[in-house]
């Protein structure tokens, strides 16, 4: 089976629009989102973050190759 890590970047690389915490999680049982990302940078993967804002003021980031 796949590490999550891999899960991770293979969703990346077929998903352009990129993951958000709540992405991982429902799609790939992903609690830590950044940690994930932190080692796949430490890799050197070059991931993007974007942050987002929804209405209601709160901040989240979405992560993308």
């Amino acid at each position: 089976e796949q590490s999550k890590k891999q899960k991770l970047l293979n969703y990346l690389i077929s998903h352009k629009r990129g993951i958000t915490g709540h992405d991982a999680l429902l799609k790939l049982g992903l609690y830590r989102l950044s940690g994930e990302i932190h080692q796949l940078r430490k890799e050197g993967h070059n991931i993007k973050t974007e942050m987002m804002e929804r209405s209601d003021g709160t901040r989240f980031a979405r992560y993308y190759l």
